[in-house]
């Protein structure tokens, strides 16, 4: 298998029927390493890397068609790592190609109002490393940090500002956000203490409250 491009096919093939046998039905050769790719309809974006933010049809699983793509929506010393779209725009989290661990500092906000032109609206850079996001809505980007989760305003793509941020004395782990709802969960400090499953209402985003640890 070359690409998560194949393995969306194989997921899609899978999903139709479930007593199928595993078999690729479709797949393309393009430049680039594929790290994550999010399906809307019929259209895949994918980080590619070095390649940038690709855009592909895929309304034919046995013919994906190379859309568009962007790689200067990131910079020419970065490739892309992640993304997560939602309607027309494309939040890109990128990670530097000459030091790559060094972490992602920034991430970009791109139009993909037309696939076969996506066009940058804005960056927002942090001074520590953080991964995926998640977004709410237009306005707010949530984005994990190691010292906590930053929340952007995106409301204004060309000048992302931060909101705030939740800080906790435990380390950050894995969160998502569902709704008005922000799931943490943290590991403990010092070690050997319990995990926590820490729950936020963030109905007013610069005013996040706190639910009770599960």
């Amino acid at each position: 298998m070359n690409s998560l491009l194949d393995m969306l096919l194989l997921a899609a093939l899978l999903a139709s029927s479930a007593a199928a046998p595993l078999s690729r039905i479709g797949g393309i050769d393009v430049m680039g390493d594929f790290t994550d790719v999010q399906t809307i309809g019929n259209i895949a974006y994918v980080a590619g890397g070095a390649t940038g933010l690709m855009i592909f049809d895929v309304s034919d699983a046995s013919s994906p068609k190379l859309l568009g793509s962007s790689a200067d929506c990131i910079g020419c010393n970065t490739t892309a790592q992640y993304v997560t779209v939602v309607g027309t725009r494309a939040y890109v989290v990128p990670v530097d190609y000459y030091n790559p661990g060094a972490g992602n500092t920034v991430f970009a906000i791109v139009d993909v109002s037309t696939p076969s032109s996506p066009r940058q609206l804005g960056t927002y850079e942090s001074d520590v490393p953080y991964n995926r996001v998640f977004i709410s809505g237009n306005s707010y980007v949530y984005s994990r940090q190691h010292d906590g989760i930053h929340v952007v305003d995106v409301s204004t793509p060309s000048s992302p500002s931060l909101v705030t941020k939740l800080d906790s004395e435990d380390k950050w782990d894995t969160y998502s956000v569902a709704g008005t709802t922000l799931f943490a969960y943290l590991q403990a400090e010092p070690s050997g203490a319990p995990d926590i499953l820490q729950l936020y209402d963030v109905t007013t985003p610069n005013l996040p409250q706190t639910f009770s640890p599960l």
